[in-house]
């Protein structure tokens, strides 16, 4: 090989390395984005209000949702429009006279279906599902069990109703033993001579209450525009994601923050006297367990939370189902990479699962 061979070799392997390396770069950059999607959303951006156009104060409830509220949410996962119906609930508006048999909803940010589109939250993909029922989602954002069931109790729809359907999750223990959370007062229950007493009515209205509170949107610097703009990449997002969770895990030993080991006696009573009340207008309760994500992706070895609930629920006959097994063998990312909701494929997934439970049931067949 002479000198201008070995020249134009040389040539090549300058030319054809880059060339290589951005064709494999593009390469995983379409399957993450095909098979696992992780865009990344500029901090600055980041809206997560909800005084005044999406919550408001209720003396019963602490708070509830604004009618007709209508905002702009963007989180760490998505940006997204989120709207209420004339009750104040993200739902459809409903034909109060329907003689259709319903199927409620009661539940927190999951059912209110946080950080997801209106058309993929799972009661919604049910609604669809089961085009003979009238399919109402009576949840909030920050509810715990005892706010979900003065809902139900304060609820003045007089139709039939077929099915109750609670979805139960991780915190919803630590909310009901509280009476104040996300800085924001709320009723509590306590127990006094074997009765449910209900305190903290009404429920005062803080300063926090008439303030609308707006993200201040700041001017970026060189660095922090070059790095928005690299992290626009799914492929170096999740590479940056992965690294940020490594430092945080480091910092704390490998251990994720857990609620505190809170006493569920309130929360169990709460949930006997939802059942009685939903048998009394004719209807079957049915709870759900969400699993925590740190059990779904196995980075804790925790007892999960559900395990005493549902021996608990079977015992005083509340129909129970726990989500955890189906989500566990699911091969998509059902959950959102930061914080603790699912994506949308959690949503169909949950949906896909409440269907065949509800359906298969011969005690509680809705397709009758």
């Amino acid at each position: 090989m002479n000198e201008e061979q070995r020249h134009n070799e040389k040539i090549a392997k300058f030319i054809l390395i880059p060339i290589a390396s951005i064709l494999c770069f593009i390469g995983i950059e379409l399957g993450y984005r095909l098979i696992d999607p992780f865009s990344y959303i500029n901090p600055h951006d980041f809206n997560i209000t909800e005084h005044g156009n999406l919550s408001e104060h209720d003396p019963l409830l602490g708070w509830r949702g604004v009618p007709g509220g209508k905002a702009n949410f963007t989180t760490e996962n998505i940006s997204i429009i989120l709207e209420h119906n004339e009750q104040g609930f993200r739902d459809i508006d409903h034909d109060q006279t329907s003689s259709r048999p319903a199927i409620v909803f009661l539940g927190d940010s999951f059912t209110w279906g946080y950080e997801i589109e209106f058309e993929n939250m799972f009661a919604n993909i049910l609604r669809d599902k089961l085009p003979d029922y009238e399919i109402f989602n009576l949840s909030h954002r920050g509810y715990g069990t005892d706010q979900e069931f003065l809902v139900f109790k304060d609820w003045k729809y007089r139709g039939p109703i077929k099915t109750v359907v609670l979805m139960f999750s991780d915190n919803d223990i630590y909310d009901t033993n509280a009476d104040k959370r996300y800085s924001k007062p709320k009723p509590k229950y306590i127990i006094e001579d074997n009765e449910l007493i209900l305190t903290g009515v009404p429920v005062p209205k803080v300063v926090d209450w008439r303030n609308k509170h707006h993200s201040e949107h700041t001017e970026l610097n060189l660095g922090e525009n070059l790095k928005l703009l690299a992290l626009r990449s799914h492929f170096l997002h999740d590479l940056y994601y992965r690294y940020k969770i490594y430092k945080y895990l480091k910092s704390r030993d490998g251990k994720f923050p857990e609620f505190p080991n809170e006493d569920p006696t309130l929360t169990l009573r709460v949930l006997l006297e939802l059942k009685y009340m939903v048998e009394q207008r004719g209807a079957e309760l049915v709870v759900f367990f969400i699993p925590a994500r740190q059990e779904i992706e196995g980075i804790e070895n925790n007892i999960p939370y559900q395990n005493l609930l549902m021996e608990y629920c079977k015992k005083t006959g509340i129909r129970c189902i726990d989500l955890a097994p189906e989500f566990e063998i699911a091969w998509q990312r059902t959950y959102y990479r930061h914080g603790t909701h699912w994506n949308k494929n959690g949503n169909r997934l949950a949906a896909d699962i409440i269907y065949k439970n509800l359906t298969n049931n011969p005690d509680l067949d809705l397709r009758k």
